[in-house]
């Protein structure tokens, strides 16, 4: 064995969970670590990354012609309830933040060839769904918090902490709650109009998926009572992981990309304790560590080789498994001017039952602070789906003949070399497709054509969807704190949003990298935390 590339700890992937950890064993090492390095020297702690990428799931890119506006292609804000996102990002790393517009009165809903403004969703009789008389007296957003006191009177009331506690140990109809799916839980107290009306009205096809019971009412429930805001990052959410990696690599860390890890086995470390050799593709000699700390979503994992240390045991694998990647979609398109705008629409999300499912007027170059006022061009998240939907965008992009559609004469953006924004750009005959259905949607017959376009589907490996979900019949509560070490006498430990309380958020990867941290590594829980 080379001693000369022994870790105290590897860390394979570069998003926000590794880098995170990385960051925190290094700021205060542990005595389990300080202890094996020769004094006064940092642990040797390193990151792994597959892609020549940081980030992970957080993707932010600069169109042309706007470079003031930063478009995020991945996860795009936090809201105020989660506690470790909020102070990593305001009180930590100082990041400059701003407030994230959702849903406005004068956005539009464009459900089964209706156009309304989300004020009209109010009125029971403008809404093009048959509801049953109780439920025309509930306004779309709180539908499935009606349908959930159905099952547990006084259920919104509770905190979140008693939400979880509560569902937990809730039977419904003689089975345990965790052992349902919630679309099947929904229509035993919603009319199928009604469950359909939240699902196109909500934007999203996975938060009424048939996934855990007990986990998809605390997503639309738990995190969302009282006044929350949302939050975006001015930089771009890309740009904590960034920060993250800076403050890792001033402390002693180093970051090593394009290492794919292929396999992990057990070894004998020269001082008689046991390590991992970590055999990476296109590297002859492995990484020998002794902790290994996979940052990584379900799909990554699948990618090691199953018959890896930790990976390969039954109850590992179990755990693993007891989470499901949702695909998830993104596309921009830029415009010579903010279109929208003529329809009384200045920012905020519209929604629709298209395949495009919802948009949201992201930004203008002129107003931005210190850009060119005269500057119109507009970006717009034109389609954020996912489920179905992004097997009909899938379809659009699998002939690899099908022509880019690159940015076209734009005065603003001549001139403008963005390979990041390159790196994702869009199938002509897709885009074309979107502009349609935006013409629709918004009930236009003339919209200038889009100048520039970039779009993800997160479907892809090594992410397998931009959110795991619990399975039916998982307990997350007993997961969560088990797949952070899967085995008790192998030192090889997992964290991430996919196994977390807040799944496809950050929070949920800071979540689970403290709670490795605290338990196994012995950290204290930091003061910006609460």
């Amino acid at each position: 064995m080379d001693s000369q590339v022994l870790l105290d700890v590897a860390i394979i992937g570069a998003g926000v969970s590794g880098l995170y950890a990385g960051w925190r064993l290094l700021q205060d090492p542990p005595s389990k670590l300080s202890s094996s390095t020769p004094k006064g020297l940092p642990p040797n702690i390193q990151v792994f990354e597959m892609s020549q990428r940081i980030g992970g799931r957080l993707l932010s890119v600069v169109p042309p012609g706007m470079p003031h506006v930063v478009c995020e292609l991945g996860g795009m804000r936090y809201i105020s309830t989660q506690t470790l996102v909020r102070g990593l990002v305001e009180d930590v790393l100082k990041l400059n933040t701003h407030p994230f517009p959702v849903a406005e009165s004068n956005n539009l809903a464009y459900l089964r060839g209706k156009r309304l403004r989300l004020q009209e969703l109010s009125d029971p009789n403008k809404v093009p769904y048959v509801l049953d008389y109780p439920e025309r007296d509930v306004p779309v957003s709180s539908l499935i918090s009606y349908a959930i006191n159905q099952l547990i009177p006084g259920f919104s009331s509770l905190t979140p902490y008693q939400m979880r506690k509560t569902l937990q140990n809730f039977v419904f109809d003689g089975k345990p709650f965790y052992k349902q799916g919630f679309w099947n839980v929904l229509l035993r107290v919603l009319s199928d109009e009604a469950f359909s009306y939240t699902r196109d009205a909500g934007g999203y096809e996975s938060v009424v998926h048939n996934f855990n019971a007990v986990d998809m009412t605390l997503l639309n429930l738990a995190d969302f009572t009282g006044d929350v805001t949302f939050h975006g990052v001015t930089d771009g959410f890309e740009s904590v992981p960034l920060a993250l990696s800076e403050r890792f690599l001033q402390l002693g860390g180093q970051l090593h990309m394009g290492h794919r890890l292929q396999c992990m086995k057990a070894t004998t470390l020269e001082d008689q304790s046991q390590g991992v050799a970590l055999h990476f593709e296109g590297r002859e000699s492995p990484v020998y560590a002794r902790h290994v700390i996979l940052a990584m979503p379900r799909r990554s994992l699948e990618l090691i080789d199953p018959s890896s240390v930790g990976l390969s045991l039954p109850r590992t694998k179990s755990l693993i498994q007891s989470v499901q990647g949702f695909p998830f979609f993104k596309m921009f398109l830029c415009y010579p001017t903010p279109w929208w705008n003529t329809l009384g629409i200045q920012q905020g999300q519209s929604v629709t039952d298209l395949p495009l499912r919802q948009c949201y007027y992201w930004g203008v170059e002129g107003q931005q602070w210190g850009a060119d006022p005269k500057n119109t061009n507009a970006a717009l998240l034109a389609s954020y789906d996912d489920g179905n939907n992004v097997d009909f965008w899938a379809g659009l992009q699998e002939d690899p003949t099908e022509p880019r559609f690159l940015t076209r004469n734009n005065p603003h953006a001549q001139d403008t070399s963005l390979p990041d924004w390159d790196n994702y750009s869009a199938p002509a005959g897709m885009v074309d497709e979107l502009h349609r259905q935006l013409q629709a949607m918004h009930g236009v017959r003339y919209v200038p054509e889009p100048y520039a376009a970039a779009y993800m589907d997160w479907a892809i490996d090594p992410y397998g969807g931009a959110v795991n979900f619990w399975q039916r019949g998982a307990k997350s509560w007993e997961v969560i704190p088990a797949i952070t070490k899967p085995a008790s006498d192998l030192p090889v430990y997992i964290c991430g949003s996919a196994y977390s309380n807040h799944q496809g958020w950050v929070e949920g990867a800071l979540e689970t990298a403290e709670y490795m941290l605290e338990h196994h590594f012995g950290l204290s829980k930091p003061s910006w935390a609460d």
